[in-house]
């Protein structure tokens, strides 16, 4: 059976099921619970959606049971919200309107009204006190930290120095020294007036290439302008192979001097457990809504067969609340590895028919869901992922392979038509849907996904000819743009990995994709990326190559078109090398290349093989290449102008050619074609669809 019609009769066989139910409880907060005298009916409610779940675990299960929500916050408080084999069958949803009026008035007293219910793993924090402008309030529960704040539903600043800016250290320690991995020689009177402590939780975050390190203060030595941590690096700072792509940059985070600086900024004094708050103009004391974060995970769902989550807000999931290790490192791929199932605002294992649909899932530490091991026919489904601290959805197992992985497998998930936005606030690594190792039958199409540091969508986790154990996934009709904002290097748009049997990337559209310094692709193939299909792809406005390849083999790239690289030296087209002499790196027929560069001699295919012997085996012909400016284009490790690759006996049947963009004087709309495109004529060029998310401009 093909995978698509797969998928939408699964759909509609869920949905079928979904459709009916035998019972209906509801659940509206209250300060003064009836203490048993609740019984889940409209008149007399339960306060709590656990005491619904364990009214649930009591009935016999016939049919569909519906659990309908108030539209307020419904506060977790002190421990995961924790579903297992015995609530199957269960949907969660918000109130009718109709129901929501036959609640009695008294109940409604005392909670914020709210147009959809949120279950929060965060506390609402009341007993602020205003001393001159500063408002401060005791933490009511041990925090070891406090690295998140929500203030009317936004996103507080942790306060940090610079206040929007990076300092920059002078360069890194001796790296013949464990030293090096633990501190760096600062600028002249960088710290004067700045309070260091090693008993704060003072962090310094540090920008490498493509991820950031966060440490904890240990030592200065003004007298060689020294300092150092206590938890190391996994690599060296102040690498000199990645001076560029780093800037030297770093800031400091929950620093005192930060928030009385800066409107909207918050500092937590762990040794007295007083949370600090320099508020806006605009607020007061009395309608000011502060939701501390206090739970790392709110939804936990293991074992559970047939459940829905529909027009319910999950939302303020913490991280460092437990004691803080100032020992270990948090760098490197933190925004997966790092953060475990721990700290995730959503986690499933080991279950299968579990739908989230019209759900928003916000003002998060890590991830907003992760789909981890034996989960099967999970729908993510017209749904909102907004304001988080890593990343948005993340599917499969980022261990190492084992030999458990194929009974582990996590397959037949769909991830449709949500928006997911705002990513990397705490690690900016995170991406915005990350595919890992034992994933199959992915099929993530009709999404927008914008404002991530690092990538939209990452594709395996495997550097290397390895099995990846991540196949057949479908990756199609999405709209990607704004990734990387200035902030990373080394990134891209859709980023791929090791053997993808079956994957097929379709019909995307990726525009925008910026990094601090160059490495910043549309399509970027990684390290053993092969099996990889792409086509009917728009990619525009990057800042290195559209599409780059570093090694792999019998990848296809047809009928994209390639638009408006940046003029750094990596052209729209590059490839790095080959692992093997036999293997054809890729095809790449019938595309269309529009350059916009004004310089002679724009290296439009780009190769970065270190010896001709490690020169590509590809396969290129019916292409479409165009310089706006008439400037000469070339081609291949030789460097060599069109007529001279033609030679070597590639894209023998391509054209230097307009391919006639209606409106591509203005680069800002869509790239339809006029009928007498001689890309459609010549090299059988088939226009691609325009996406309904798409949005016209520059």
């Amino acid at each position: 059976m093909h995978l698509f019609t797969y998928y939408i009769l699964l759909f509609l066989i869920i949905n079928l099921t979904f459709a009916s139910f035998s019972i209906s409880i509801y659940v509206v907060p209250s300060s003064s619970p009836l203490n048993g005298g609740e019984d889940g009916t409209l008149e007399y409610p339960f306060s709590t959606v656990e005491q619904a779940r364990d009214y649930l675990r009591t009935i016999i299960r016939s049919s569909f049971r519906r659990v309908a929500l108030y539209p307020t916050y419904h506060f977790v408080k002190h421990h995961t919200l924790i579903f297992d084999e015995r609530d199957h069958f269960t949907i969660y949803t918000a109130m009718t309107r109709d129901e929501q009026n036959r609640i009695r008035l008294s109940r409604k007293t005392n909670f914020i009204e709210l147009d959809f219910p949120i279950i929060s793993g965060g506390i609402h924090l009341t007993n602020w006190i205003n001393d001159k402008g500063i408002w401060n309030s005791v933490v009511p529960v041990s925090l070891s930290a406090v690295t998140q704040l929500f203030v009317n539903g936004h996103r507080a600043t942790r306060s940090r120095l610079p206040a929007t800016s990076y300092f920059t250290y002078e360069k890194g320690l001796d790296n013949r020294t464990r030293l090096a991995y633990q501190g760096f020689i600062y600028r002249e009177n960088q710290f004067d007036n700045i309070t260091l402590s090693s008993t704060s939780t003072t962090e310094f975050i540090i920008y490498h290439s493509y991820t950031a390190s966060r440490h904890y203060f240990s030592k200065i030595f003004p007298q060689n302008r020294t300092i150092t941590f206590s938890n190391p690096c996994l690599s060296v700072i102040g690498n000199t192979s990645i001076i560029k792509q780093s800037g030297q940059r770093f800031h400091l985070e929950n620093v005192y001097e930060g928030m009385l600086n800066e409107e909207g900024s918050f500092y937590f004094d762990s040794i007295t457990q007083i949370l600090y708050y320099h508020p806006r103009k605009n607020e007061s004391l009395q309608t000011t809504i502060i939701i501390l974060p206090i739970l790392e995970t709110i939804l936990s769902i293991i074992k559970v067969h047939q459940m829905e989550w529909n027009s319910i807000g999950i939302e303020h999931s913490a991280w460092m609340i437990s004691k803080i290790n100032k020992t270990i490192p948090i760098d490197g791929r933190a925004a997966a590895d790092y953060l475990d199932k721990s700290i995730v605002a959503v986690y499933l294992r080991n279950s299968s028919q579990i739908k989230f649909n019209n759900i928003e899932i916000a003002h998060t530490a890590g991830y907003a869901i992760q789909i981890d091991r034996k989960c099967e026919h999970i729908n993510i489904e017209n749904s909102r992922i907004y304001d988080l601290g890593a990343g948005g959805v993340r599917i499969g197992i980022g261990a190492k392979k084992n030999e458990s992985e194929s009974s582990e497998l996590i397959k037949n998930i769909i991830v449709r038509n949500c928006t997911l936005y705002d990513g990397g606030h705490l690690f900016p690594m995170g991406v915005g849907i990350l595919l890992q190792r034992a994933t199959i039958n992915v099929l993530i199409t009709e999404n927008s996904i914008y404002q991530f540091f690092h990538t939209a969508i990452q594709i395996g986790w495997s550097w290397s000819y390895d099995e990846s154990s991540s196949y057949n996934h479908s990756i199609s009709f999405n709209y990607i743009h704004h990734i990387g904002q200035y902030l990373l290097s080394d990134l891209a748009g859709i980023y791929t990995c090791g053997l993808l049997n079956g994957t097929l990337i379709t019909n995307n559209v990726l525009h925008d994709i910026y990094g601090y310094f160059l490495y910043d692709w549309g399509v970027y193939l990684a390290d053993g990326t092969s099996q990889l299909m792409i086509t009917n792809t728009i990619v525009y406005n990057t800042g290195s190559a559209a599409f780059t390849m570093i090694y792999g083999f019998n990848n296809t790239f047809q009928n994209n078109i390639l638009a408006r690289s940046s003029n750094q030296s990596d052209g729209a087209l590059s490839l790095y090398r080959r692992e093997s002499l036999s293997h054809l790196s890729f095809t790449f027929q019938h595309n269309i290349v529009y350059d916009i560069v004004n310089e002679s001699g724009r290296w439009i295919f780009q190769v970065q093989a270190p010896d001709p012997f490690s020169s590509p085996l590809v396969i290129m012909n019916y292409n479409c290449y165009f310089n706006l400016y008439g400037n000469m284009m070339i081609f291949g490790l030789g460097r060599l102008v069109f007529s001279e690759w033609q030679e070597t006996n590639h894209d023998t049947n391509s054209i230097i050619d307009d391919p006639l963009f209606i409106d591509a004087d203005s680069h800002c709309n869509f790239f339809n074609l006029n009928i007498d495109s001689p890309a459609v004529k010549e090299i059988d060029f088939k226009p691609i669809q325009q996406l309904s998310q798409w949005k016209p401009g520059c």
